[in-house]
């Protein structure tokens, strides 16, 4: 006997079935059921008369089989229908009609992407997954722009938990909060936000109360991450009055360049900094993936940067650190000592952040405390650790200087 399993779609995601709307933002808090909803529309798709390529795609390439690409494994399963399909790496291709699922993840080396890239402009549906992991509008865009194929339906699903208001999810599609989307998407997009609230019948009871109980016990934590509302800025955020500002070109700064290397697929970071007593000017020079030194040289060199600036670099790269002064630049390793001690130092000084500087501003409202211990979370954090090399330096006797006399550069030679 054939098994049935019913499965009901939530009101609120009714209008993905009967919208002709291209793009759906799709956000959501605890145990909203926005995954599964989406999971299952994607699954209806995949067996219905129409042609259909899906693509499920994610910032990484670790994660995006642990997204809703899962879900769909495991809600095929639970159907009774995985016997229809066939599951070939990061594929799910139905026997019966040809149509297809694939994966997609935008962090990956030139040589992986492009060759992943190819077929991108057969995609009907996708989703983005996990939307606020990418870190700038720019990469969403570059992948919406190959999503072209003709005389099909195109649905476009950005899915995402919303963070912090800086974020470009937040500047590109609302207004003041998750409830009040910019209405001038309203011709092409449809804004769906739910909260375990709307999937309480799916739930357990006793993880219902909890939540509930939340909103007395935690008010901050039950509306970001139950309800799913943007927030301001972090829980523990590190550096909370950092000022916006620029610097007075009357006045006779002294320049260091911090430079963060980017780790495989991490970003490279380059900032200015420009201090005069206790004031520091930060500016957002560069902030690349995969960025060659030759490439990099040529933009230091943009910047009006020469070999009469000092440049503090991350001492974890000797080789990339020769290979910059063989371009003529003057390029010292960080003696980065206690991370700790140098946020501390960090936070005697007044610092102002260039307006234009949008990715500083993130990593600013991002970067926190780790709760389990008394050291900062590992993310967040290329731009800042740039800052912090040329600000904050441990010279020969172990003691920090902040921004000292050129000779405390000096070390290392």
């Amino acid at each position: 006997m054939e098994r049935i399993h019913e499965f009901k779609i939530l009101n609120a995601y009714s209008s993905l079935f009967y919208d002709d709307r291209p793009y759906a933002i799709i956000s959501g808090g605890r145990g909203s059921g926005k995954s599964t909803q989406v999971a299952v529309y994607f699954i209806m798709k995949l067996f219905g008369d129409e042609f259909f390529r899906g693509m499920i795609s994610r910032y990484t390439s670790r994660s995006v089989k642990m997204s809703i690409y899962r879900d769909i494994i495991d809600l095929l399963e639970l159907f009774g229908l995985s016997q229809y399909v066939i599951i070939k790496g990061e594929e799910i291709i139905n026997k019966l009609n040809d149509n297809m699922i694939i994966t997609h993840s935008f962090k990956l080396s030139d040589a992986t992407q492009s060759a992943k890239g190819k077929g991108l402009a057969s995609i009907t549906h996708a989703i983005i997954d996990e939307a606020q992991e990418l870190p700038s509008e720019e990469e969403y865009i570059k992948v919406i722009d190959t999503l072209r194929t003709k005389g099909v339906e195109r649905k476009i699903f950005v899915v995402f938990n919303p963070g912090s208001k800086r974020h470009w999810i937040f500047k590109r599609w609302f207004i003041n909060d998750v409830h009040h989307p910019n209405p001038k998407w309203n011709s092409t997009h449809i804004f769906i936000h739910t909260t375990y609230k709307d999937n309480i019948e799916n739930l357990d009871p006793s993880k219902v109360l909890e939540w509930d109980m939340a909103e007395v016990n935690d008010n901050a934590y039950y509306k970001h991450h139950i309800l799913g509302e943007f927030r301001d800025s972090v829980q523990g955020q590190i550096y909370t009055d950092f000022k916006v500002g620029k610097p007075d070109p009357s006045i006779d700064y002294e320049r260091v360049i911090g430079l963060d290397w980017g780790f495989a697929n991490d970003q490279l970071a380059v900032v200015e900094t420009l201090k005069k007593n206790n004031n520091v000017y930060v500016k957002e020079l560069v902030y690349s993936i995969d960025l060659r030194i030759s490439s990099l040289a040529n933009i230091l060199k943009d910047y009006g940067i020469t070999k009469k600036d000092i440049i503090i670099a991350d001492s974890a790269e000797p080789r990339s650190i020769d290979a910059l002064s063989e371009y003529g630049f003057t390029v010292l390793p960080a003696y980065k000592g206690s991370v700790n001690y140098g946020i501390e130092k960090i936070k005697e000084l007044t610092v102002y952040m260039d307006p234009s500087s949008e990715n500083l501003h993130a990593e600013v409202d991002l970067y926190a405390w780790n709760p389990l211990n008394d050291k900062p979370i590992k993310k967040h954090d290329h731009l800042l650790d740039a800052m912090r090399y040329a600000l904050v330096v441990d010279g020969p006797t172990n003691e920090y200087a902040v921004m000292g006399p050129k000779k405390s550069y000096a070390y290392g030679r």
